[in-house]
């Protein structure tokens, strides 16, 4: 559903095949990052469908990505375990 999104909006569902090859993330990240692809593809095909995909929200990108690990830390927030004795 989140993947046919674009096409569904614009109504070219039976206009476009898609094949996609996605790698890494989880469900819910491929499926957004697909999503975005479609998306932008279709606007660099016709230009006019901007308008409409940035009124669904679809030309936007999460930016959400995985904290880094600090030194002197188990992981990024995580410390490792207090010993008071």
């Amino acid at each position: 559903m989140i993947v046919e999104q674009p096409l569904t909006i614009l109504n070219v569902n039976k206009q476009w095949d898609v094949t996609v090859t996605s790698r890494g993330g989880g469900v819910n990240g491929t499926a957004g990052a697909v999503r975005l692809g479609i998306a932008r593809a279709l606007v660099a095909f016709k230009p006019e469908y901007r308008a409409a995909m940035r009124e669904h929200g679809l030309m936007t990108r999460d930016s959400r990505a995985v904290e880094r690990k600090k030194y002197g830390k188990s992981g990024a927030r995580r410390s490792f375990q207090f010993s008071k004795r």
